[in-house]
């Protein structure tokens, strides 16, 4: 690849604002970023001016079913790979492939597509960083997560560890109800093999949800929903997971589903550090009069509702799920030595490129 200088742009890093930036992209990283006037551009690097545009770390999606007519749990690496394409035209440059409740069966046929899809060559698209089992291990008297075909619910260390394999090692991410049977073990036994183990359809107690943070639960996926609501006899997961200041929180802010002012309420008490933007996205279906949420929309509707600093909002939407991860050395910020997962924005907040590894997938700009 031809090594490339963006300048005239303003960075978001996103924990420093630069008003003037210039980015030196080289085989594939971050070789350098900075004041326009602290970087000096090589004779070999081809000057791409961006004047008037936002330069910012690519988005990472950790909670997504699908783009488009492509779905997770179809099963295949083509749906995979399309979806990375969808998603990257709305400046996501790395996602989870989440799951539906399902059987065994289902599950291997999705974690083998994923493990195919790494092993093929470099795509144009998103990266699909991992696997996000939401299902099927949610608990019974909710009303979100519908029956596996297995009839399977209660956790299953060996049964996760089975998928775990069949993916190469590819799940990052388990969400289930602290209150069943095993949960807590099996939160011990993830975070043992580097999965994060995240609280979620789930109408545990206030009690139970701080058993679960203390067992190594490590998120709480789309916080409020289906949960039960605040009772202030009994706090429930909402009051466990607003109280503890070191757990991330992941929202989904779809439609109406949050109002402005509960956003609000969950910046003010979790701060920028430990908020995660998610999109919840799923396939176009024939009952749908739209595509469901993106994660520029998520990051526009955030940064209106809470009327905060543009970084901390890109923070929630970049650093802070890759950090979850474990892949924060690599990607989330616009740093040398690191992925150059870069998007470019409007001053609307509209993405007009964006650049996965080095590498332009979709955008306005042709460079």
């Amino acid at each position: 690849m031809e090594p490339l200088a963006l300048t005239k742009a303003a960075l978001y890093t996103p924990f420093s604002f630069i008003e003037e930036a210039t980015v030196l992209v080289r085989q594939g990283k971050i070789a350098a970023a900075g004041p326009a006037d602290e970087i000096a551009i090589p004779a070999e690097f081809r000057e791409v001016p961006l004047e008037g545009l936002i330069l910012a770390p690519g988005f990472i999606d950790q909670h997504l079913h699908g783009s488009g007519r492509a779905a997770v749990m179809s099963g295949t690496p083509e749906a995979l790979n399309e979806i990375g394409k969808f998603q990257a035209t709305h400046g996501v440059t790395g996602f989870l492939a989440t799951t539906a409740a399902a059987s065994q069966g289902q599950l291997f046929q999705v974690a083998r597509a994923y493990a195919e899809l790494n092993a093929a060559p470099a795509y144009k698209g998103a990266r699909c960083l991992g696997l996000h089992l939401e299902g099927p291990y949610g608990a019974l008297d909710t009303i979100d997560l519908s029956k596996p075909a297995d009839g399977s619910r209660l956790p299953d260390w060996l049964a996760i560890q089975a998928v775990h394999l069949q993916s190469g090692r590819g799940i990052k991410l388990v969400t289930l109800a602290p209150e069943l049977p095993g949960a807590l073990e099996l939160a011990g036994e993830l975070k043992k093999n580097g999965i994060v183990a995240s609280i979620g359809h789930s109408a545990a107690s206030f009690e139970t949800a701080r058993a679960a943070i203390e067992a190594g639960f490590g998120c709480v996926t789309d916080c409020f929903a289906g949960f039960p609501l605040l009772d202030p006899r009994q706090p429930g997961i909402i009051g466990a997971a607003l109280t503890d200041a070191a757990l991330p929180v992941e929202i989904v802010v779809q439609d109406d589903a949050l109002h402005p002012a509960t956003v609000a309420l969950v910046w003010q008490l979790k701060s920028p550090e430990r908020i995660i933007l998610a999109s919840n996205g799923q396939p176009f279906g024939p009952e749908q009069s739209r595509e469901t949420l993106t994660m520029d929309e998520a990051v526009r509707k955030t940064f209106a509702m809470i009327g905060c600093d543009l970084a901390d909002v890109l923070r929630m939407a970049t650093y802070n799920p890759a950090r979850l991860l474990g892949v924060n050395k690599k990607k989330g910020s616009i740093y040398p030595g690191k992925d150059a997962d870069i998007i470019a924005m409007t001053t609307d907040l509209d993405v007009v490129m964006t650049m996965v590894e080095g590498e332009v997938i979709s955008g306005l700009i042709s460079l």
